[in-house]
């Protein structure tokens, strides 16, 4: 089986619906949000447009998974082409270009997939789900944008968007052979994050690296609620000033998948609770090609970033805020002064 929609032409579809970069508040993106989320509505019939919506309160705007499975929502694979540019405007409301472009490569590398084991029919870059929780002219409302190694989740609320959880994965993270030859889509996080425990001095790599062996998984996993994890590692005070801003970058590389008001957002909610108490850990081998692991954390977030599955060329990462992911905080006072 042959995927000829998706591809190299998905690349250039999503990229090229996202040039207009937004430079805008929260409250213009989530306007647009809205917009997009009802003309992507507006296009389906009556069963299609049942499919893809489910009501707010639905648990199942919280079913989190980064894995091959059947999902609630409508897939890229039954829509028409007027409804999966209107999905995929969707999508790159949330996402920055450089972001919309990753998702539009880690889709394509299904084919990849598809082709390495054996024409296997879970691997499809057009099985991806769309789906609208709530009403979009209402607050609050949200969607999702999920499949294998590629979960985008937005909530908006009358204070704005919480754009956690996001994940990114890729398998292979190196393609070998083939169309997609040297393609690394994650390779920056994977080239920035071994940089930067590089840079550190023997005596700071004893207390950064906290196991000689790779932690196999990000430890969120798929959970829907997640807290903060052990703080071993090194903390940001013991940097010096260049690796500070290195490990700021870093973080800032994750941020900045999400388009820049909602990146900036998380900025801000971070550095409320102090850079300061940023911590970052590394586990397994520095080596090039061998199986690693690292995070970054402070006291309201976590990025993972894991490496050790298929001979370390398996990327899993992550961004998740403990209290604002699918903009819970938000959603527990705004439910508390309602009743």
């Amino acid at each position: 089986m042959k995927y000829p929609r998706l591809t190299l032409a998905l690349v250039t579809l999503i990229s090229g619906l996202n040039l207009g970069a937004h430079e805008n508040h929260q409250s213009e993106l989530a306007q647009e949000m809205s917009q997009l989320a009802e003309a992507f509505l507006a296009s389906l019939n009556d069963e299609d447009r049942a499919q893809a919506s489910l009501p707010f309160e639905t648990t199942e705007r919280e079913n989190f998974h980064y894995v091959p499975l059947v999902r609630k929502g409508m897939t890229i694979k039954s829509m028409k082409a007027t409804q999966r540019a209107a999905a995929l405007r969707l999508l790159n409301s949330a996402l920055s270009t450089s972001g919309s472009f990753k998702a539009a490569q880690i889709m394509a590398l299904e084919k990849v997939l598809h082709e390495l084991e054996n024409q296997n029919p879970k691997r499809d870059p057009e099985l991806y789900y769309v789906t609208i929780f709530g009403d979009p002219a209402k607050t609050p409302w949200g969607w999702r944008f999920e499949g294998h190694h590629l979960s985008v989740n937005q909530t908006i609320t009358h204070e704005g968007i919480s754009g956690t959880p996001l994940f990114f994965g890729a398998n292979p993270g190196h393609v070998a052979a083939g169309e997609q030859a040297g393609l690394r889509v994650l390779g920056e996080e994977e080239d920035m994050g071994r940089a930067f425990v590089l840079s550190l001095s023997a005596k700071q790599r004893q207390t950064a690296v906290i196991d000689s062996a790779a932690i196999r998984e990000i430890l969120t996993g798929q959970n829907s609620e997640v807290s903060s994890l052990d703080h071993d590692g090194i903390p940001f005070s013991e940097l010096s000033t260049a690796q500070q801003k290195q490990l700021r970058k870093l973080l800032q590389y994750y941020l900045d998948r999400h388009e820049q008001p909602i990146a900036q957002e998380s900025l801000d909610r971070i550095e409320a609770h102090g850079m300061e108490n940023l911590v970052f850990a590394w586990a397994g081998s520095i080596e090039l090609g061998e199986k690693h692991y690292y995070r970054i954390q402070g006291p309201s977030f976590v990025v993972e970033y894991a490496n050790t599955q298929n001979n370390a060329n398996h990327h899993h990462t992550v961004f998740r805020d403990f209290t604002h992911d699918f903009g819970r905080d938000v959603l527990r006072e705004h439910y508390r002064n309602s009743h």
